[in-house]
């Protein structure tokens, strides 16, 4: 461990001026009503694109940029409004774009960024003979903190770092389109919190990287808003997008140019 420790502080990060990696992520969404009780989940695999890069600045600090997708079919299994279950498919897609920047050059401690970015989230769901489907769009602007270790050296011939992520919105919008069933309707949405850990190794002197990922976000229920249906208001009738929660695992590897 003390061998560990001195590599630690001794070893400056390199950063290379362009990554990019592809990951596969199983992810896991739950929505749930006010009472506690679990409304629906969606849940299954999903690939991940992921483009960074990065300038160094002439005071030790650094500037970033980072564009994330991800996309795939999961699992839907809930219920319709009446209590009856459901089963269905949500496409999901997600795509976000970070500015990054470190003030300070690297220290013993590692790295502390500020970030400043935009996500977006698409789910479509899929209709069935019971139920109709959905569109919803939600954008968002996160603003965060990032930290990354020293660069350690956990074993003969590799090279390792831990990196973590804390994102709250700023800024959220809703975009949902019922497919008919009542006129499209854009309202405010709650705030999200995310929070992200990561482990990346490499084998040293390679350009190749692989990278093991948690994130979690955390999202409470929405102010409800009101409806309508061909232009006309329908009184006493409101939607709100309940409280929202996802757990993302993913496995990727990397390559620096």
């Amino acid at each position: 461990m003390a061998a560990l420790q001195v590599q630690a502080q001794l070893t400056v990060p390199s950063e290379p001026a362009l990554t990019g990696s592809l990951g596969l992520t199983y992810r896991r969404l739950i929505e749930t009503a006010p009472s506690g009780a679990r409304l629906l989940t969606e849940r299954g695999p999903m690939l991940q694109l992921q483009l960074q890069a990065v300038r160094p600045l002439a005071d030790g600090g650094a500037l970033g940029l980072r564009g994330t997708f991800i996309g795939g079919d999961l699992d839907y299994d809930g219920q319709t409004q009446a209590g009856v279950p459901l089963t269905t498919r949500t496409r999901q897609g997600e795509s976000g774009a970070d500015l990054m920047w470190r003030p300070h050059a690297p220290a013993p401690w590692g790295e502390g960024w500020l970030t400043l970015g935009l996500l977006a989230n698409r789910r479509v769901i899929e209709s069935t003979p019971i139920a109709g489907g959905l569109d919803e769009v939600s954008t968002a602007a996160m603003a965060g903190l990032r930290w990354r270790s020293p660069q350690l050296a956990p074993a003969s011939g590799w090279n390792a770092r831990v990196e973590a992520e804390a994102r709250v919105s700023v800024w959220h919008r809703l975009d949902v389109d019922f497919y008919g069933v009542l006129d499209r309707t854009h309202f405010e949405g709650a705030r999200k919190r995310m929070l992200v850990a990561r482990l990346l190794a490499s084998p040293a002197d390679s350009p190749w990287e692989w990278g093991l990922e948690w994130s979690g976000l955390w999202q409470p229920a929405s102010k409800a808003v009101g409806v309508s249906r061909g232009g006309a208001p329908l009184a006493g009738t409101t939607v709100r997008q309940p409280e929202l929660s996802t757990r993302d695992v993913t496995l990727r590897v990397g390559r620096s140019f």
